[in-house]
């Protein structure tokens, strides 16, 4: 199965977290250290709510990195060290230096400047091999350049970062995720997105973007089972309505659409679980009960004449065959 990729140039919008400003933020170290400076450790630490603190581990180029560690303020004052001067001296400047390789690759990548951008992205990983920001900047400069062996190998390691599925990365595995799609790395698409719905299930963006992935790949039955979530979930997006009727429509009038809806192993049995999906899609969109069915009778009946006249023509061509046997 295909389907064209032209037809919708429309994307769901974003909502991008509002990250609120730490209350205290600084620099600690394990009091049991203190005696050994060689190999001393250093974390960042983040007072959150619920008397609470949040511990990023500094590597050797003074920046925080890997997943956080959470402890409670007991823990915290009975086990570590406050080193202001740590951090004023050498962490925050280099915090600072890394923002601005970010903001520089992100500038070069919306302007168009692809190697620009790859160099500050790689940069900000030789400092933080584990950045977030930076491997998916990197990515997404690769599927902009059209290299998708290398964005492969960043989709592999965005995988493995736990932290790249936080909440407030969203936008950006969201719009990975979108640039993979039109790149026709729909497995790769699908299996981020449904990273993404394993973190937030309630966020009905990336039900249409499952749909539409599915869509792209020609998977007409699980386009509808998604985009009929989505819609679930929020009857008020506007885009998923527009999409719902297009396929309605698309259905309607498409014959080799509605040849591969009918056809395949399960023969009848998928052709009425993609007519109940259809009505459900429907029903999800705002269409009234009586007319989603009016509608989707319409479409099963056109479905059944279709696969009758592939069947005579079929046994027509056998004819044939047998007729220059024959001969």
């Amino acid at each position: 199965m295909s389907a064209s990729s032209s037809l919708f140039n429309y994307t769901p919008s974003v909502r991008k977290e509002e990250v609120e400003e730490p209350t205290f933020v600084t620099v600690v170290s394990l009091r049991t250290d203190s005696h050994r400076i060689q190999g001393k450790k250093y974390w960042l630490a983040t007072k959150l709510d619920n008397d609470q603190f949040e511990l990023l581990l500094l590597n050797d180029n003074w920046v925080p990195t890997g997943d956080p560690t959470i402890i409670g303020d007991g823990e915290f004052a009975a086990h570590y060290t406050l080193e202001l001067d740590y951090y004023q001296q050498h962490v925050r400047p280099a915090m600072e230096k890394q923002d601005g390789r970010l903001k520089r690759g992100e500038a070069h990548r919306e302007q168009g400047e692809l190697y620009s951008a790859e160099m500050e992205y790689s940069e900000a990983l030789e400092v933080d091999e584990k950045n977030v920001r930076a491997t998916f900047g990197l990515g997404m400069t690769y599927l902009a350049k059209g290299d998708l062996e290398r964005a492969q190998e960043v989709f592999a390691k965005v995988l493995q970062l736990k932290t790249a599925f936080a909440i407030e990365h969203k936008h950006m595995f969201n719009d990975f995720g979108i640039s993979m799609r039109k790149n026709g790395m729909f497995r790769e698409a699908l299996q981020y997105y449904n990273r993404g719905v394993d973190l937030d299930s309630t966020d009905e963006n990336l039900f249409f973007n499952i749909a539409r992935t599915y869509y792209e790949a020609g998977d007409w039955e699980n386009c509808f089972r998604y985009l009929t979530m989505c819609l679930e979930k929020n009857r008020g997006v506007r885009e998923a309505q527009k999409f719902c009727h297009y396929l309605i429509k698309k259905t309607e009038e498409d014959e080799s659409m509605l040849r591969e809806m009918a056809g395949g192993e399960n023969g009848d049995t998928l052709r009425s679980d993609i007519l109940n999906l259809l009505r459900k899609m429907q029903i999800a969109a705002g269409v009234e009960l009586d007319d989603a069915i009016e509608k989707t009778h319409k479409i099963r009946d056109r479905m059944i004449a279709l696969k009758e006249e592939d069947m005579q023509f079929k046994e027509v061509e056998k004819d044939l065959y047998k007729l220059d046997d024959d001969f």
